[in-house]
């Protein structure tokens, strides 16, 4: 074989190679953005006709919410994340969702890691893990509990949601008077459909892949009834211990 054509030969050789290698790393880039391997936080739990502040949307227990999605939909697979303190913790009977019982004290853990929720599957409780996740210490900020034990729960919720939002009542409910801190947040599954991938080969693992952030939650805090009852009690106590001091 002359020189020439074996040059010619090499060189188409070599043009075919890198040909094939930018035609993978152009679909394996598609395939990254369509495979959800990113967090989307377009879901909002929110109380019912609550204005945004750019932090955990503030309300009282019972509370009225909704929860949508404002991207492209349907969400699917849908859970309800739920973070408190300590003493709701301590005083928790039950969390209800439109008057039937969502979760109880036991459905609740001491949060120990710096993220949640977990990364992995649980076949136990269903739950296909996640690569959305929270900061620990933003959740705690946000609630006023920096340095202090917080417990969560995980929990299915609904099938599906799309952008028209669905009504639910949530209510804490406490065996006494309580400094009720809870935010409630929201993670779901979206599927690209065929025309948003190439290849179509590429589609989303189990795990969900979209959330609400914090400022697209609710916090709920316990009613000012309670509150002023509560303090109202304490005042009363202290009130006649000061004056039964004094009478001695």
């Amino acid at each position: 074989m002359e020189k020439g054509q074996l040059k010619k030969q090499l060189l188409l050789m070599i043009i075919s190679i890198l040909s094939c290698l930018i035609v993978i790393s152009t679909v394996k880039a598609e395939c990254d953005i369509c495979s959800c391997c990113f967090c989307r936080h377009t879901i909002k739990v929110i109380p019912k006709g609550a204005v945004e502040t750019g932090d955990p949307i503030v309300t009282t227990s019972p509370a009225s919410l909704t929860i949508f999605h404002t991207g492209s939909g349907p969400i699917k697979n849908v859970w309800l994340l739920i973070v408190i303190n300590k003493q709701t913790y301590d005083n928790l009977n039950r969390i209800t969702i439109n008057g039937s019982i969502f979760l109880t004290k036991n459905d609740f853990q001491l949060v120990t890691e710096k993220e949640i929720p977990p990364l992995l599957s649980n076949s136990t409780t269903g739950y296909p893990g996640s690569i959305c996740n929270y900061s620990t210490t933003a959740i705690k900020d946000k609630m006023d509990e920096k340095g202090k034990p917080v417990y969560y729960s995980i929990k299915f919720f609904l099938p599906q949601i799309t952008k028209i939002p669905k009504e639910f009542n949530l209510t804490v409910e406490t065996t006494s008077p309580t400094n009720v801190k809870a935010i409630v947040l929201a993670l779901g599954k979206y599927d690209p459909s065929f025309q948003d991938c190439i290849p179509p080969s590429c589609f989303c693992s189990e795990q969900l892949n979209t959330c609400s952030s914090l400022s697209k939650s609710t916090f709920v805090i316990p009613e000012p009834a309670t509150i002023t009852l509560t303090t109202a009690f304490f005042l009363a106590i202290m009130g006649f211990y000061f004056t039964k001091r004094r009478e001695e």
